[in-house]
């Protein structure tokens, strides 16, 4: 039986429950159900049949498989590398004392700052004509490259795959950045709570400073890593406000019709843009339950793998 003081547990969590039902809990059911309904009329509610029909049109769009590649791009590309560069910052700031506010500051810049107007900013820098990105190549002689701007239809699959990889390497830099700063405050916060006599200790055993970040800030430092990895990865998983920013909603270079750089929730969104046309609800719902399930796989994986690597003690 329940003790009185359970009841009042239940009764304090009610309200967050609640909240969860309408907002969290409805929504992916309804969804979920939506997925299955074929040709479904978003005004009318009709539809012709359940079937798994939306999926296999889902799986089979060209430009759901590109916008598959390019978010896998930004979590398992661009997140570790910003991972890796956010951890050195932090261990150069952890290693100092003066200035160490002043340097936070500007490193914790980005996240305060509106994603459209940043990606707006990085999409001067990279601009063909006058961007600082072509100023700077150019006083070592290099031709002006065209990054994200003055790019016609490709005439070639040639051209074509150097107009991505060109778009690729923007985001990829723009990622790289934006990622930093939260990162580096995540990690520069875990490195704080280590524990002073584990270095102490280290030195007077003369550990060297490669051998003492492998053995004791590394592992001590792994709570902190996982965290910071599983939500990177849900957060490039459902990335959008970056790549409008930078190519606008037509997920590429000027003259672009092909979506190259376009991302799953930008599908989600595009399909949604129809909402009036037979099925296009239907299919924007299939492609967020695909979502769903990635990312649902992917962190109860890293949760899985993370028994061997983390160490909370």
């Amino acid at each position: 039986m329940l003790k009185k003081k359970d009841y009042k547990a239940y009764l304090y969590l009610l309200p967050a429950f609640l909240l969860m039902s309408v907002f969290i809990l409805y929504p992916v059911v309804s969804t979920l159900i939506t997925s299955f309904k074929e040709n479904y009329r978003f005004l009318t509610g009709s539809f012709v049949r359940f079937s798994i029909d939306n999926y296999k049109d889902i799986l089979m769009d060209e430009t759901f498989q590109k916008a598959l590649v390019n978010t896998s791009f930004i979590a398992f590309i661009c997140v570790p590398f910003s991972m890796l560069t956010s951890l050195v910052v932090a261990l150069l700031l952890n290693s100092i004392k003066k200035l160490q506010g002043l340097f936070m500051t500007l490193f914790y810049l980005p996240q305060v700052t509106n994603v459209i107007a940043a990606g707006m900013v990085f999409a001067l820098i990279f601009n063909n004509n006058f961007g600082l990105m072509n100023l700077f190549l150019g006083l070592f002689g290099v031709d002006p490259v065209q990054w994200i701007s003055g790019i016609g239809i490709a005439a070639s699959k040639e051209l074509y795959n150097q107009s991505y990889l060109r778009c690729l390497f923007v985001l990829f830099i723009y990622s790289t950045w934006s990622g930093l700063s939260l990162k580096v405050v995540l990690f520069l916060g875990g490195l704080q709570n280590i524990r002073r006599d584990y270095y102490q200790a280290a030195r007077l055993d003369g550990t060297s400073s490669w051998k003492t970040l492998k053995k004791i800030t590394l592992p001590l430092l792994s709570p902190t890593t996982f965290y910071v990895f599983i939500t990177s990865v849900i957060t490039a998983f459902k990335a959008y406000s970056a790549v409008v920013a930078l190519f606008t909603t037509a997920y590429g270079p000027a003259g672009d019709n092909t979506k190259m750089m376009i991302t799953i929730v930008g599908y989600i969104i595009d399909s949604l843009g129809s909402y009036l046309t037979a099925g296009a609800v239907s299919v924007a719902s299939a492609a967020a339950v695909i979502l769903m399930i990635i990312i649902m796989i992917l962190t109860a994986l890293q949760f899985k793998a993370s028994k061997r690597w983390v160490h909370y003690k």
